[in-house]
Parts: structure tokens; C-alpha cells; sequence
């Protein structure tokens, strides 16, 4: 049964992984690197396509190559991964950037303090890796409709991605987020699967391959692609750390770099290595990887682009009282030869 093996059950089974374990420092540490490297890196990462770089270094070994071992746990969004950073639980958690500027910009989250800091680029929107589903004989045919008799519209959380995305798509039909009626449920994407054909929303936002599955499995149809207009090529997730972390495990932190842009380059250039990578490490069929669509995937953080994610959260309403955009260079771990200003 779909929900049972999708609601990240099979992930989780396979998520909890150490890749390599090799001790010692990479070349050129300092003394105060070696005794603060770990020898377990600990990620927190939503199972998704979006991540394909992250599965596929570990696929292929990249992170066991430079001396890391890596353990990947899977989460339901970004934002549950904030309260491991702040825990220590979690040593980075790759997710979307909305969420840790939000938590940025307090300067806390859940009423403890949170300090971030951008260390990688995750993925960019392509065509079908994020989009809007309705069931098949849904009465919303067009996003428009949706805004004009306010359509419950389920989001993975609240404040986050979800809102700048179907804020876009509203905006482009002149309505707003105002116009619809947002269901966020406490189990995040598994639950809207089951949500949708129960009938107690009307649309939700899924990633890859979780709509791939919802198209094969329960029928669903995509009602539009995020992947559009202003949201084309969007910047969608980043590997984010406690600013913290990152100061005091500097070696640790370039290590893991070298491996994950091994692992953006293949999984950006060899869509079959994405493929076996998401087969083995999320639990999906041969036939679900086969057919999802699958991000981009930079191998630096380009500064005007990812500027384009505060900007869109200022546009569409997610920092309210803010006079003006957050500068998305506050957040930014300088690495050299991984940045472009």
C-alpha cells in the first residue's frame, strides 16, 4: 500500500547509513581542526530528488574518500531539521533556504537561539521536480481557480518554500495567497498523500519522486509546475550549518564540500547515477526512479541567484514588518573557489 512504504518508511529504513569510515584529517588541518574533526558527520535531509547530490556522494563513496563517514537522516522539511542543529543532533541538514532565513532573521527558533550559516549549494527547480497535484476529477483545472473559490491548498509547513512557489503561480492569474486556503498537516508530505484522495484538501505540493509515486499509485495529475515564469531555475536547497559548527570544524566542513561537489557534478551530468543513488538510499521502485524528474544541481553558491530567494519571500509576504529584503550574504559561509558574487 502506497501510504504504508511511502510515508518515509522505506527511507527511514535505509537513511540512518554511514558511507566510509576512515579516521584522521584531510591534508593541510590544523592542530585545532584534528582535535575538533568529528569522525561522523551527521546530515539531515527530506528524502527527495532535490538532494540528489548528497545520494549520490554517498553512493559512490565520495565522502568515505576523503575521510568522512556520513550518516543521513531523513526529515520531513527543512525546518525539522532546525531544532537538530540547534541540539547538535544534526551536524548540517540540507533543505530549503526559506526556512533557515526565516529562523536567521529572528535570530531564533521554537524560542531558542539559531545561528546559520550557508555552506552549499543544493538544487535548482527544473521542469516537474516540484509541482502542484489534483486528483483527476478535481473541480480546479487551473491555478486560477484555485485563488477564485479558495481551494484548500496542503503545503508541507507553514512559512517555507511552499508559500513563495504557489505564491508565484497565484500572483501570474492575479490572486494571492489570500485566495486559498492553506492545510498544513503535522505529518508533512506522507500525510497530504493520503489528504488528497480522501478529499480533505483540494491541491497539494508535492517533490519528486513522492508526485511520481502519487501520479502511479493513486492517479493523481499535476496541475502546474513550479519550475515557471519567476520561479524558473529557482534556488531551492542549500546544506546549511550552525554557524558555530562550521567555525570550529573547518576541515571537516571542506571535506565534506569536496565529496558533495563530486557529487553534484555526477549526479547533474549521469541522471542514472541520481537514479541508483534514490533507489538504494529513499526506497523507491526502479519504475518511480525511471520516470521522476530530477533538480539541477550547482556546484558553487551564486550570490544574485540565491538573493532571489529572500527577495521572493519579501515579494510574497513571509517577512512581515521586514522595510526591506534580507541580504543573503549575512548567511554565507565564505569558501573560496564555491562562491560566485
Amino acid at each position: 500500500m502506497l501510504i504504508n512504504r511511502l510515508a518515509y518508511s522505506g527511507m527511514a529504513a535505509a537513511a540512518v547509513m554511514a558511507i566510509g569510515s576512515l579516521a584522521g584529517c584531510s591534508p593541510g588541518a590544523t592542530a585545532a581542526d584534528a582535535h575538533a574533526k568529528p569522525t561522523v558527520v551527521t546530515v539531515d535531509s527530506v528524502p527527495a530528488s532535490e538532494e540528489g547530490g548528497l545520494y549520490v556522494a554517498a553512493y559512490e563513496g565520495f565522502f568515505a574518500q576523503q575521510g568522512l563517514t556520513v550518516k543521513i537522516k531523513p526529515i520531513t522539511g527543512g525546518e525539522a531539521g532546525i531544532p537538530d542543529l540547534q541540539a547538535g543532533r544534526a551536524d548540517l541538514v540540507a533543505g530549503n533556504y526559506v526556512s533557515f532565513i526565516l529562523a536567521q532573521m529572528a535570530g531564533k527558533f521554537d524560542g531558542k537561539p539559531a545561528d546559520m550559516r550557508i555552506i552549499a549549494a543544493g538544487s535548482e527547480l527544473q521542469p516537474g521536480s516540484e509541482a502542484l497535484y489534483v486528483m483527476p476529477d478535481s473541480k480546479y483545472k487551473t491555478v486560477a481557480s484555485l485563488g477564485q473559490y479558495h481551494a484548500r491548498v496542503g503545503l508541507n509547513t507553514a512559512n517555507d518554500v511552499g508559500d513563495v512557489m504557489v505564491g508565484a503561480l497565484l500572483e501570474d492569474t492575479g490572486y494571492t495567497l489570500k485566495d486559498i486556503r492553506q492545510v498544513i498537516p503535522a505529518g508533512g508530505f506522507p500525510d497530504l498523500l493520503k489528504m488528497l484522495p480522501a478529499g480533505k484538501v483540494d491541491a497539494i505540493w508535492l517533490p519528486e519522486p513522492l508526485g511520481t509515486i502519487a501520479e502511479q499509485e493513486l492517479g493523481a495529475v499535476p496541475l502546474a509546475d513550479f519550475d515557471q515564469a519567476s520561479m524558473q531555475n529557482f534556488p531551492f536547497t542549500g546544506y546549511i550549518a550552525a554557524t558555530g559548527w562550521a567555525q570550529t570544524h573547518a576541515s571537516t566542513v571542506a571535506a565534506f564540500l569536496r565529496a558533495l561537489a563530486e557529487g553534484q557534478e555526477l549526479a547533474d551530468t549521469d541522471r542514472e547515477a541520481v537514479e541508483s543513488a534514490m533507489e538504494k538510499y529513499a526506497g523507491i521502485s526502479p519504475l518511480v526512479a525511471d520516470n521522476m524528474s530530477i533538480d539541477s544541481y550547482p556546484l558553487t553558491m551564486d550570490l544574485p541567484e540565491l538573493q532571489r530567494v529572500p527577495d521572493s519571500m519579501y515579494q510574497y509576504g513571509l517577512t512581515p514588518g521586514a522595510k526591506s529584503a534580507y541580504q543573503i550574504t549575512k548567511m554565507v559561509q565564505p569558501e573560496p573557489g564555491l562562491i560566485r558574487g
